[in-house]
């Protein structure tokens, strides 16, 4: 587990809009925050939701996939630590519909992920298989936008991150 610095909210100026915002934080958000904003590798006051958000979906789609702490990367099935592996988009993470959709992320290891751009081929292969065809076109034409508003972020980062304190318990 990495270090957890000490965090002033107040320095927290894009991720909470302004002082009255920050003195009246929820305290799990705050938990949150303080546990997560150290791996966003980026000084605290340029932390936004969407940054929280990320790093809290990344985690949660890597150990719903696990077994036994060990995921499997989807397109070279490589198998590793949950820890050591990514959460690959197959709709690029630009899309912000697909961004943080489940039918859109899996694990893959960094080579696939980054190295091999996503490895595009397997991955599609990979989610004709599991979502047939349709699905995949369907995602693929798909041109709709979403913008997510902050209290949206907000839900999103407490109910994964419920899931990854559950999870991690057991």
């Amino acid at each position: 587990m990495s270090k957890t610095k000490s965090i002033n909210p107040q320095s927290f100026k894009k991720l909470w809009k302004n002082k009255e915002a920050t003195e009246n934080i929820e305290p799990i958000l705050l938990d949150i925050v303080k546990e997560y904003w150290v791996k966003v590798h980026k000084p605290q006051g340029n932390v936004t939701r969407k940054d929280l958000a990320d790093r809290v979906f990344s985690e949660y789609i890597r150990l719903k996939a696990s077994k036994d702490w060990i995921c499997k990367c989807v397109t070279c099935w490589d198998e590793m630590p949950y820890t050591e592996i990514q959460n690959g988009h197959f709709i690029s993470r630009g899309n912000m519909k697909y961004r943080f959709s489940e039918i859109n992320c899996h694990p893959q290891c960094y080579k696939c992920n980054c190295i091999l751009s996503g490895n595009y081929q397997r991955y599609t292969m990979y989610m004709i298989d599991k979502y047939w065809m349709d699905k995949v076109q369907e995602m693929m034409d798909d041109k709709t936008t979403k913008e997510y508003k902050q209290y949206e972020y907000e839900e999103m980062i407490i109910r994964r991150h419920q899931f990854i304190t559950e999870f991690k318990k057991n």
